[in-house]
């Protein structure tokens, strides 16, 4: 309980601090047609989960709790997508420049983790090589999802409490040393920076919060899986409906031939935010669905070998219907309000001569 009390005081300090900086030096995220918000708000408060979880990885490796490898490449990548992030958050960037970015932090975390030395002196197999570039875009995808999910107050926030559970539950197969403890920080940073970002949000998480998260994510996902594979079914589960809906979303852009990589506010949870008139409903109910479904279909496809892409499918199938469903990948369009004249006027009924006074309300 001290080092998650620890880490939620730490982030919720920092948060704090990054409200402050953020107002001083002007950097905050005003409205747009693409926003789901209607006030100026400040963005980078994702400081306040990044700087105590990289902390906690110095320091958990520096004692030999956590997986060297895995430290390694937290340490050595996640600074990187932090630094892009927060120039990004800043002045703006090129997609081109991001993706160059996040690419060299994939590849670099991609290879201290499967290189079977932390240093990275063992030779690479052709084999090898492969399955480092898969990891590294597999990285690059995870960064860009949790950049696209984080629309509205509390969602992405939310999702890093939940991931942090499957962290915890993770500890107890030992896929991965220390990540357990790693979890608890992560639980600690995400609640304290949630305290700010709860609806309605005194501050952004911004690119360099969003990006260090599925930054973080992927790469304890790639260190579990080159244990068991099987591990691969537990977070695509465990981040099912972050990945469900970025991948419906995407989906659909393509197939209408839209410029799919334009901002865009076309995500099933930007549908049902509008639909709901509520941040506040939808993060909490994505919370719930994680908690409640997810998780537990994400530890049962790691109890029953041989059944994880089963059990995946049968946990993701109805997020991507609902999804559909929900209108993502097309603009959310307003229902239409009746008016006056819509309630006094006449109608006629077919085939009947007889006139009625309807009111459609």
């Amino acid at each position: 309980m001290i080092p998650l009390f620890a880490a939620f005081a730490a982030s919720y300090v920092v948060t704090s601090l990054a409200v402050l900086v953020c107002r001083r030096f002007g950097i905050l995220d005003a409205p747009n047609n693409r926003s789901s918000h209607v006030v100026v708000t400040p963005r980078g408060g994702g400081a306040g989960i990044y700087v105590p979880v990289l902390a906690a990885v110095l320091a958990l490796s520096s004692f030999g709790i956590l997986d060297r490898r895995l430290a390694l490449a937290l340490l050595v990548g996640g600074p990187v997508v932090v630094l892009v992030g927060l120039i990004d958050d800043i002045r703006g960037l090129p997609i081109s420049v991001r993706l160059l970015a996040h690419l060299i932090a994939a590849g670099l975390a991609a290879r201290f983790i499967l290189l079977h030395e932390a240093s990275g002196t063992e030779p690479a197999s052709l084999e090898k090589t492969a399955t480092i570039v898969l990891a590294a875009l597999a990285i690059v995808w995870m960064i860009n999802i949790y950049n696209f999910m984080d629309g509205i107050d509390g969602l992405a926030g939310g999702q890093a409490a939940s991931g942090s559970l499957a962290m915890i539950m993770l500890a107890a197969t030992a896929a991965v040393r220390g990540i357990g403890s790693l979890g608890v920080v992560l639980c600690g940073a995400s609640l304290g920076f949630l305290v700010w970002n709860w609806p309605r949000a005194r501050v952004f998480m911004g690119d360099a919060g969003s990006g260090f998260l599925g930054f973080l994510f992927a790469c304890v996902g790639v260190a579990a899986m080159q244990r068991d594979f099987g591990f691969a079914w537990f977070w695509l589960i465990v981040l099912g409906l972050f990945v469900t809906d970025t991948s419906v979303t995407l989906a659909v852009r393509i197939l209408r031939g839209e410029r799919f990589y334009l901002a865009h506010r076309q995500h099933a949870y930007q549908h049902l935010a509008q639909r709901l008139g509520s941040h506040a409903k939808v993060s909490l109910g994505a919370m719930l669905l994680n908690i409640l479904w997810l998780l537990p279909l994400a530890w049962l496809s790691i109890a029953i070998r041989g059944r994880g892409a089963w059990i995946a499918f049968g946990a993701l199938a109805p997020l991507a219907v609902a999804a559909l469903k929900l209108g993502a990948g097309r603009e959310y369009r307003m229902p239409r309000i009746p008016s006056l004249d819509d309630a006094v006027r006449l109608r006629t009924s077919p085939g009947s001569p007889r006139q009625t006074r309807t009111i459609p309300f």
